[in-house]
């Protein structure tokens, strides 16, 4: 399974009003409202949200993964936010400006292993997570993480 298969344009928000993680969790979701892969959005963020005090959480290098496996999640689905001025978490760890939401069908395991996985090497290098803090759209931002997928 490709990134480019996952993220598109309009699941993509480069200006991220959130100041705090819940909210920016929770704006970022809010791109997969209509996404054909949850059967039901309100549960999927409840669930996304609750995960987080789980620690279903990775962020380091300025990037947040929140994700959940749900059984309303048909298929993998995946949406991406920007925030210029970086969301604090904790006082001890650079602010976030990238949020990756993931959901994740409880079945799926190595599809998704795979999708994370290669997200991660893109972001953790900081000439491509500049890049895609420099996005001028989501058109670009997507471009940008296919063009990064192909050299991984």
């Amino acid at each position: 399974m490709k990134l480019i298969d996952l993220i598109k344009p309009g699941r993509v928000a480069l200006n991220l009003r959130a100041r705090t993680w819940t909210d920016a969790m929770r704006e970022v979701a809010e791109l997969l409202r209509e996404a054909p892969e949850i059967d039901d959005f309100p549960v999927f963020l409840e669930e996304l949200l609750a995960a987080q005090g789980r620690g279903h959480l990775w962020f380091d290098s300025e990037v947040g993964f929140p994700h959940v496996r749900s059984t309303h999640v048909r298929n993998l689905v995946l949406a991406a936010g920007r925030s210029t001025e970086g969301i604090v978490i904790q006082a001890d760890q650079p602010a976030v400006k990238l949020v990756f939401v993931i959901g994740v069908p409880m079945q799926f395991h190595t599809e998704y292993l795979i999708a994370v996985g290669a997200l991660a090497r893109i972001v953790n290098k900081a000439p491509s997570r500049a890049r895609l803090l420099r996005a001028k759209d989501p058109a670009e931002f997507v471009s940008l993480i296919a063009a990064e997928e192909q050299k991984v």
